[in-house]
């Protein structure tokens, strides 16, 4: 898909690599919906993106629910009349299952996991309904393809993901809409920098090093313009760079 003249909604575009996508494809001359629950941080996306000479809207959501997800997609249509790129990005991390306060674990999966299930679900039947080819692109991590023994909930979030999108390729071919997902390696954004320097540098010792937001969001585009690519699965390691596990094609 040509990138420019298109419109694109991103949850979780209001900071890491959200906001570094939404940054990429603005530059591009897509348009951009910038959905986050946070407020500033969403609205300082956009106007890093209007600095830029680029367009895009803020639009609050809570991705897990169903509504605010289908506001957030008519919010496209409704700015700039079209919609043809969605990410689902937006996610969480944080968990010790089996210490006395194991955290909100039902929550990651509802954000991680259904809520990408959901949004995916409206947007395919947006897409249809205005009968236009899309993108829809999902955010697992390296976590969904390989054990986590520290996060086995986050683990099965993004291994849900990872199978909700390949179990998609046939739409390809049947709408001429394209879900793919991206799988992270460790990657520098606000949500990792919680868990702490130490775990930080312990971690960037394990995996060989830290990625950029950039760099997920040069493979985001990858995604969207390669129209070969349904049901794929990209890989974005330190140590390999952009690659594709199992690869899929229509």
């Amino acid at each position: 898909m040509e990138i420019r003249d298109t419109a694109a909604v991103i949850s979780g575009a209001g900071s890491g690599i959200g906001r570094a996508t939404a940054l990429a494809l603005a530059s591009r001359g897509a348009r951009i919906i910038v959905a986050d629950i946070n407020e500033a941080g969403g609205n300082e996306t956009v106007d890093m993106i209007g600095a830029a000479g680029g367009i895009a809207v803020f639009r609050k959501v809570d991705v897990t629910h169903t509504e605010d997800l289908a506001a957030m997609l008519a919010c496209s249509v409704e700015h700039f009349g079209q919609l043809d790129i969605v990410y689902n990005n937006a996610g969480i991390g944080g968990e010790d299952l089996f210490a006395d306060d194991p955290g909100d674990w039902a929550k990651m999966i509802d954000i991680n996991l259904t809520a990408v299930i959901d949004a995916t679900r409206i947007a395919v039947r947006e897409l249809r309904r205005l009968n236009r080819p899309g993108v829809v692109i999902n955010t697992a991590s390296m976590g969904g393809l390989l054990p986590m023994p520290g996060s086995p909930i986050y683990a099965a979030t993004k291994a849900g993901v990872v199978n909700f999108t390949r179990s998609l390729a046939y739409l390809a071919p049947e709408s001429r809409i394209r879900v793919n997902a991206i799988c992270p390696s460790y990657t520098d954004t606000p949500l990792v920098r919680r868990s702490g320097d130490e775990r930080v540098e312990a971690m960037k010792l394990q995996v060989g090093g830290i990625l950029q937001p950039e760099d997920i969001a040069a493979g985001v585009v990858e995604l969207v313009e390669d129209d070969s690519r349904a049901g794929a699965i990209m890989r974005v390691t330190v140590r390999g760079g952009r690659d594709f596990a199992r690869d899929i094609r229509p």
